[in-house]
Formats: C-alpha cells, sequence, structure tokens
C-alpha cells in the first residue's frame, strides 16, 4: 500500500472514531472497517430493541389510541395504513379481534393482512432506495439481511429511521466505499469472499455453476456457494483438460497399438524409432496400457522395447 494512500485512508479511519491505526497492515484496516459496519448494524438492532422496550412501557395507551382511531373509522384500507405506520401488528390485530363487530371481524383481519404486506413491501423498497449510496456489493448484503427480518417490521421501520437521519446515513456511506475501496484496490483476491452474498447471487456465478453441474455431480450447492468464480473456472478448465486428455490417450492407443502391431516383426530400426517416438508422444497411463497389452498378446515385445528405451536414455543424456 503507497505512503499516501495510507496516511488518507487511516485519517478517514479515525474520523470514525477509530484509534491507534498508524501502524496497521492493510488486512488489519480491513478487518477494522468490518467491525465498523458489524457494529453499525449492532447498534441499529440494539437501537430497535431499546425502542420496543419503550413501547412496550406505555403499552395500555396505546393500546387504546389503536381502539379511539378503529372506532372513528368505516374505511378500513386507510386506517390500517394509519395504524400499520405507527404501531406494531400484533397491538393492532388484538385491538382489532376486541373491537370490531363479529360479523365484520374476517373481512377486517383480511384486510388488515393484506395492508400489513403492502407495508412490508414499501418499507423494504423505501429502505433499498435509501441505500443507494453504497456500492452494489454492500447493498445486496444488507438487503439480504433485509429479507430475512422482512417480518420484524418494527425492527425494518427503526432502520429506515435511522438511514433518514442525515448524519448516520453519511457514516454508512462513508465506512461502506472506505471499505470497498480498500478491498477493490488493495486485496483484490477478498473481493469475492467479502462480498458473498453479492457474487454468489452474480448472473456470471450462476453460470458458471450451471455448467459445472452439467458435467458433474461431484459438489454440493454449498460448496459450490463457497467457491469463488475463479475457483468454479479451474475446475471446469480441468474437467475440460482431462477429456482432451482422455481422448488424445485413447486415440494414442489406438494409432501406436496397431503401429506396433505391424512393427514387431519389422526391422529393428523401424522399431525402435517407433518405441521413442512413443516415449516422447504419449502419457504415462496410455504407455503402461499399451505395454501391458502388446506384453500379453507376444512374450518378445517386452524385451525388445526396453532394449530400445535403453538405447534411447543413453542418446538423450549424451
Amino acid at each position: 500500500m503507497q505512503s499516501n494512500n495510507k496516511d488518507r485512508l487511516l485519517a478517514q479511519l479515525k474520523n470514525h472514531g477509530i484509534e491507534k491505526v498508524d501502524n496497521l497492515s492493510e488486512v488489519s484496516i480491513l478487518e477494522k472497517l468490518k467491525e465498523a459496519t458489524i457494529e453499525w448494524t449492532k447498534n441499529m438492532v440494539a437501537y430497535n430493541t431499546e425502542t420496543k422496550a419503550i413501547s412496550a412501557k406505555n403499552l395500555e395507551s396505546m393500546d387504546i389510541e389503536i381502539k379511539n382511531i378503529i372506532l372513528k373509522n368505516n374505511d378500513f384500507y386507510t386506517m390500517f395504513n394509519e395504524l400499520l405506520a405507527n404501531y406494531p401488528l400484533d397491538n393492532i390485530r388484538d385491538i382489532v379481534i376486541n373491537s370490531i363487530a363479529p360479523k365484520l371481524l374476517d373481512k377486517s383481519l383480511n384486510i388488515l393482512d393484506i395492508k400489513y404486506r403492502q407495508y412490508q413491501e414499501i418499507i423494504i423498497e423505501t429502505i433499498e432506495k435509501k441505500l443507494n449510496f453504497m456500492p452494489e456489493e454492500e447493498r445486496a448484503t444488507f438487503m439480504n439481511f433485509i429479507e430475512k427480518n422482512r417480518d420484524e417490521i418494527e425492527l425494518l421501520k427503526g432502520f429506515l429511521n435511522q438511514l433518514e437521519n442525515t448524519k448516520i446515513a453519511d457514516n454508512i456511506n462513508r465506512i461502506s466505499n472506505i471499505k470497498k475501496y480498500i478491498i477493490s484496490s488493495f486485496l483484490p483476491d477478498e473481493l469475492e469472499k467479502n462480498y458473498k452474498y453479492f457474487f454468489n447471487h452474480s448472473k456470471d456465478k450462476q453460470e458458471l455453476i450451471k455448467r459445472l453441474r452439467e458435467i458433474s455431480n461431484a459438489y454440493s450447492k454449498e460448496q459450490l456457494d463457497d467457491m469463488t468464480k475463479e475457483d468454479l473456472i479451474d475446475i471446469l478448465n480441468s474437467i475440460k483438460q482431462k477429456e482432451l486428455n482422455d481422448k488424445k490417450d485413447k486415440d494414442d492407443f489406438n494409432k501406436y497399438y496397431e503401429l506396433f502391431k505391424k512393427a514387431l516383426y519389422n526391422d529393428s530400426q523401424t522399431f525402435d524409432r517407433l518405441v521413442i517416438q512413443v516415449l516422447e508422444d504419449v502419457s504415462d497411463d496410455c504407455l503402461n496400457n499399451l505395454k501391458a497389452k502388446l506384453k500379453n498378446e507376444d512374450s518378445m515385445f517386452e524385451s525388445r522395447f526396453q532394449n530400445a528405451q535403453k538405447e534411447w536414455s543413453q542418446i538423450i543424456k549424451k
């Protein structure tokens, strides 16, 4: 890492409150950035957990507010939009069950469920838009976390509230972009490992996995997901090369088997030239298969082959 770049990056890390970083290596700088990102996520979770606890203290007054809104409205669609934006779903559902007339209860609960799913999608889409400052690799990883917690709607509301805070959003922006910059510029081999979710779902990697599955069942889905694109390309190339080698071995075996059968009772010079040609041209596996088959068919073959091979070995040593 060049000195100017390192000084600038270390200064940015210090701006985030990370101290004692002057002597850090490239790997350590990356780890610090990871820790900062993880810490931010933990803080958001803690913030929302605290928010829920505060809400619990005011549960009775909150239930009264929900009930008053329900009793004053006949338009379930508009009413549930308002309630879902301000109160937890479970509380709304409980008050609906205890407040709505029995003949309207099923209808109201169905509408509540529909509006909840709509609101859920709106929250997730809004969060994704708010994250447009992030590198796409970071955004994909974070949105995967959001999707896994899509039913934790109060948690998602808290995330959205924090993303709407300009100072918090700016900090996330700096951390995520610095991390991507460092990995891309100084640790490119670590890029795919650090953004595993993004690369696992990329079109290029999925195409490589598809090609590998078409020719081999040797790897599980988990193994394939753990591989980088470079790993997959290496495996595909090795399989292709093995196919080419196997084809050459088969062709060489058939070719030299016929030539040896003809040369075995020919003059010594012709046989010896053929031995040299085989030793220089075929693989060890192909050579061993040829020798085994011809030895079984004619006892003279092995001694003649060994004599010719000894002469060839002496020639190449000179």
